[in-house]
């Protein structure tokens, strides 16, 4: 396999074209505060007094999830802690968001 089509194989892999709507929203978002850098990870910097808490969330793919519940479990708690950690936290406590497509889906 060439490069070239490597990196077509990459662009067109679902679990890319899922971070889509990320670049869309990226540019709209406020500054960080000031003193942090721009390469941390992808945990929301909530104001709590004088600092800040981290919340991480995961979402995955119904298909990774239905092949290996259990490993997409551990995934879950493993990337949010990795993320907290990539932004200088220390993870206090997790919590499981679950959606369901049908419900987000009904008429409201």
């Amino acid at each position: 396999m060439n490069l070239t089509t490597l990196l077509q194989q990459v662009r067109d892999y679902s679990g890319i074209a899922h971070k889509e709507d990320i670049a869309r929203l990226a540019p709209g978002l406020p500054p960080l505060p000031t003193g942090w850098h721009p390469n941390g990870d992808d945990s929301a910097a909530i104001p709590d007094g004088d600092g800040y808490s981290l919340l991480a969330m995961e979402g995955f793919l119904n298909a990774f999830v239905q092949q290996d519940p259990w490993f997409a479990g551990w995934c879950g708690v493993m990337v949010n802690i990795s993320d907290i950690a990539a932004m200088g936290g220390r993870p206090q406590a997790i919590v499981n968001a679950l959606w369901n497509h049908d419900l987000c889906s009904a008429p409201h």
